[in-house]
């Protein structure tokens, strides 16, 4: 994957840095509610910085996406960061709950934006934390080796798969 800018059209940088800025001062008016207008040579600063900053880390056309795939992850996302936090505290709260601690391995995809959002989103997965990423697996901590926890792993990666364009 080129990580640079450098051979990047000058007309697909302004575009992008075009883009990019409506997306976080749009994102900037909403957290600050439309108000502290009276700061906009601050706040003007604040996003270029931001923009030129989001180019130089994830250059236009690396993680090209399909937004409809996202839109539809999303409530999976949420469903599975409710069910991660119900399992720990339910565990927390009702110790008698038996645990069967174990350690899973994971193959994961050669693409690194998929293998980061999978390692990312895995430990919200009821009982998992991702522990370590290698060349080519991801080794996984698991509260309960009876739980469905690979199924779960691969129903993941599949959702993830479907958000990203393949390059």
């Amino acid at each position: 994957m080129n990580t640079g800018i450098k051979n990047l059209k000058t007309s697909i940088l302004i575009k992008s840095f075009l883009l990019r800025f409506v997306i976080f001062a749009a994102g900037w008016f909403v957290l600050v509610g439309g108000r502290q207008l009276s700061d906009i040579f601050f706040m003007i600063l604040f996003i270029v910085a931001t923009t030129v900053i989001s180019i130089y880390t994830v250059p236009p056309g690396q993680w090209l996406i399909r937004p409809l795939e996202v839109v539809r992850f999303f409530p999976y996302f949420l469903l599975m960061a409710l069910r991660g936090g119900w399992d720990v505290a339910h565990r927390v709260f009702f110790p008698k709950i038996p645990i069967d601690p174990d350690f899973v391995t994971i193959e994961h995809d050669r693409d690194p934006r998929k293998t980061l959002v999978l390692a990312w989103v895995i430990s919200l997965l009821p009982g998992t934390a991702s522990s370590i990423i290698t060349e080519d697996s991801i080794v996984v901590h698991v509260l309960d080796k009876k739980l469905p926890v690979i199924e779960e792993i691969m129903e993941l990666q599949n959702r993830i798969n479907k958000m990203f364009v393949s390059g």
